[in-house]
């Protein structure tokens, strides 16, 4: 559910005591530049030396040593209160799954006010990583980074008012945060403020703001999901009336369920399979339904059903055509 800033997973091991040596610069590849800075942690106090160095050795190595040598300067930086050290040992122990030292870590830095490090916490606190999970008090953390203009912590803010975890249900807040994280340019943020405005849900219901949205979270980010929505908006008759249109629109909404398909969105690709079925917005043609129901139940959507029933009304060759079609589809 949540967002976190993307590490590489080192696979280290906790590494707690003082810096030794015993690791091999010979079996990993490094610039001349790079081995300087390293060489020259070996005999400096100077902190910003060691913290290169061990940027460096757990960036640049393969080996396991070398990676854990860069952890023990990084451990070192950190019991000195070195924000930067503090902050990237908090990071690699949280992507390595040790959650208590990482959650130690990040209250270490906690009041700094730095963003990042508030939404961290609330994270680890949502979801129980270190600790028991306590929903409100992930919330508090989300509040906190997120008045600060931390986009992750506005969009996560914004779910448990709308979901109503550790805090009342409240959808006017909901769309609030969603609002201001789709202001920063998240296209999720803008896809849930659509549905927000589609559904009437802590604003007014207001279709064509919706559609905008949607439209605008596609522009931003080729949004999968955003193109399903619109999909079902010219697809089905409920949004009629709501949406001022005078008929479906079959034509427009296999070409978003499509273009979604393409990006691999379950649900488009079954819907595709649905319109080849029906002649919805296309020529019926049940060996490109086939192609399109399989597709959408190798990649998780149940598309059982329809499949037993299609193929009951296909030869042979039209289920072989089926088949090589989906080979084209998803080589």
């Amino acid at each position: 559910m949540n967002y976190r800033q993307t590490l590489i997973s080192t696979g280290i091991s906790l590494v707690l005591s003082a810096p030794s040596f015993a690791y091999d610069l010979s079996a990993d590849e490094y610039t001349q530049e790079d081995l300087t800075v390293i060489k020259k942690a070996e005999t400096s106090a100077n902190a910003e030396i060691l913290y290169n160095a061990a940027n460096i050795l757990i960036s640049e190595s393969m080996m396991q040593e070398n990676i854990e040598q860069g952890i023990k300067y990084l451990v070192l930086l950190a019991k000195k209160n070195h924000p930067k050290a503090t902050l990237t040992l908090a990071d690699y122990y949280y992507e390595d799954s040790h959650y208590k030292e990482a959650l130690k870590l990040y209250h270490q830095l906690e009041q700094k006010q730095d963003p990042y490090v508030l939404y961290s916490l609330g994270v680890m606190y949502f979801d129980g990583e270190g600790t028991q999970q306590d929903y409100k008090r992930g919330n508090k953390y989300y509040l906190a980074a997120a008045k600060l203009g931390y986009n992750d912590a506005m969009y996560q803010l914004a779910f448990s008012y709308n979901n109503g975890q550790g805090v009342k249900q409240d959808y006017t807040k909901a769309a609030l945060w969603f609002k201001k994280s789709a202001e920063q340019g998240d296209a999720s943020a803008m896809y849930n403020l659509g549905l927000s405005y589609l559904n009437g849900e802590g604003v007014k219901k207001d279709c064509a703001h919706a559609i905008k949205l949607l439209e605008q979270a596609i522009n931003t980010d080729n949004h999968t999901r955003s193109y399903a929505k619109l999909g079902d908006i010219y697809y089905y008759t409920d949004y009629k009336a709501q949406c001022g249109f005078n008929k479906t629109d079959y034509k427009k909404s296999l070409s978003y369920f499509m273009k979604g398909a393409m990006q691999g969105n379950e649900y488009s690709q079954y819907m595709v399979g649905y319109s080849y079925r029906n002649g919805h917005g296309t020529y019926s043609n049940f060996s490109t339904a086939l192609a399109w129901y399989n597709i959408a139940e190798y990649n998780g959507y149940d598309a059982s059903s329809e499949i037993k029933d299609i193929k009951q009304h296909m030869s042979a060759e039209d289920i072989e055509k089926a088949e090589k079609l989906q080979e084209q589809i998803l080589p």
